[in-house]
């Protein structure tokens, strides 16, 4: 398994698979369900019995206002995403980090609070952060009022992302567009 398997997850009518460089969403009814899936998917949550939630590696979760958090600046935001999953240098995780966020389209915004940005941007920098821990599967979580993650994700394709298996968790089905629907 090099992506993503969910089979019998309250909240997926079936079963879901992901491959690495794949983008489904899920549209759940409740966003306390939202909230649950995503949970259970990133292991935050134990699976219900009979629940099987399988993944090729790390899982990292970006909530919807993007998980920031609000003394560091941006990249010390994706910095701290590096230094919290691996042993490396404050330096290597200062350049490592600079690159995910370049690759996620922050260079204007990298000395910047995240109160100091859009909530796009916000989202956008958790991205680089869950990217700093070279996980196997992403799970972007969604909220109404904020711009939809296939638009922020449109705007300026990540490479690295296609070595990721994306899983969008929406209450709408109008904020899915640009990734295939799982369910």
């Amino acid at each position: 398994m090099d992506g993503l398997l969910l089979d019998h997850v309250p909240g997926l009518p079936g079963r879901l698979r992901i491959d690495v460089g794949e983008q489904r969403a899920v549209v759940v009814p409740q966003a306390a369900d939202r909230r649950r899936l995503a949970d259970i998917v990133t292991g935050l949550e134990a699976p219900p019995p009979g629940a099987i939630v399988l993944a090729g590696g790390p899982v990292r979760l970006v909530p919807a206002e993007g998980g920031l958090l609000p003394n560091l600046t941006v990249l010390g935001n994706v910095m701290h995403g590096h230094r919290t999953t691996r042993a490396i240098t404050k330096r290597a995780a200062r350049e490592q980090g600079r690159v995910q966020a370049v690759g996620c389209g922050l260079e204007d915004v990298l000395n910047r609070y995240p109160y100091e940005i859009t909530p796009g941007r916000r989202r956008l920098a958790g991205v680089a952060r869950a990217l700093g821990a070279y996980p196997r599967a992403i799970v972007l979580e969604d909220a109404s009022g904020l711009p939809t993650w296939g638009s922020l994700l449109s705007i300026r394709p990540n490479p690295d992302l296609a070595s990721v298996a994306l899983l969008l968790i929406t209450t709408s089905t109008t904020r899915t567009t640009g990734f295939d629907d799982a369910h």
